[in-house]
């Protein structure tokens, strides 16, 4: 899995989608705060290897975080997909890491008034 675990990660993590359009605002801290949930659903997918559903979770997440701004979330989900196609899950803890560091970074990029 390539998902680059030892890439670092910013330690803020601004949308780029907020940066063209500040009053989109409310739909990114919407789509932030409903990535641990995601997070978890891959995590307990993981658990059972089941691999449909992973590589669904992962594609879904893929899209929905470059749609939103978060290129960087969306470069180690397409790594995660592919890997998950292949039934390959050995990079998945790195890779889980990773996506971890960056929802904790685009939490803090998010604006202050939030």
């Amino acid at each position: 899995m390539s998902s680059e675990p030892n890439r670092p990660s910013p330690g803020r993590l601004i949308s780029q989608l907020l940066l063209e359009d500040a009053d989109l605002k409310d739909i990114v801290v919407e789509f932030v705060a409903g990535l641990d949930g995601r997070l978890a659903e891959l995590r307990q997918a993981f658990d059972r290897l089941d691999w449909e559903q992973l590589v669904t979770l992962a594609h879904r997440l893929k899209g929905a975080a470059g749609s939103y701004g978060y290129p960087d979330i969306s470069r180690v989900c397409a790594g995660l997909e592919r890997a998950f196609r292949e039934h390959e899950a050995s990079g998945f803890t790195d890779a889980l890491a990773e996506l971890t560091r960056l929802v904790d970074a685009a939490r803090a990029g998010l604006p202050a008034e939030v």
